[in-house]
């Protein structure tokens, strides 16, 4: 039977394959497969290479994904708009525009436990907002800080 241990630690462990990877094909180097030699009028490896492209973007994103469960929790707080307008933690670390950011929400429909989630703080010329969660007010929202 699987389990949640067992499937974090093996997607850990996918860190040094991406990396191998990203070394090989030259997307560490570059951000992208330009460094690959290939036949330009070549119709299959011009397909080949998009196809590759797209999955090493989303190799990347899991990538960077993965480093960040890794890190600890260093805070888990509520938050608070301070007099610069910007919502902070008791710490007094600031979110604003762009910052990744967990929050705890109520259960909904398929849970029935409150559960974190990963999401980014943006600002729509009023007021600093959950991405894909606008409806919620981000005051006295629990957050927490890794």
């Amino acid at each position: 039977m699987a389990d949640l241990k067992t499937t974090l630690t093996k997607t850990f462990a996918l860190t040094p394959e991406i990396e191998s990877l990203f070394r090989v094909s030259t997307f560490g180097d570059f951000g992208d497969l330009c460094g690959l030699h290939i036949n330009e009028e070549d119709s299959n490896e011009l397909f080949l290479v998009n196809e590759l492209q797209w999955i090493m973007c989303r190799l990347e994103e899991a990538k960077n994904r993965i480093a960040y469960l890794k890190r600890p929790v260093k805070e888990t707080s509520r938050l608070h708009k301070n007099a610069g307008g910007r919502y902070e933690t008791s710490s007094g670390h600031e979110y604003t525009s762009g910052d990744i950011i967990e929050v705890l929400l109520r259960g909904d429909s398929f849970h029935e436990t409150p559960y974190w989630i990963r999401t980014n703080v943006e600002h729509n010329g009023r007021d600093y907002y959950l991405v894909h969660y606008k409806d919620i007010s981000m005051e006295g929202l629990a957050v927490r800080r890794r």
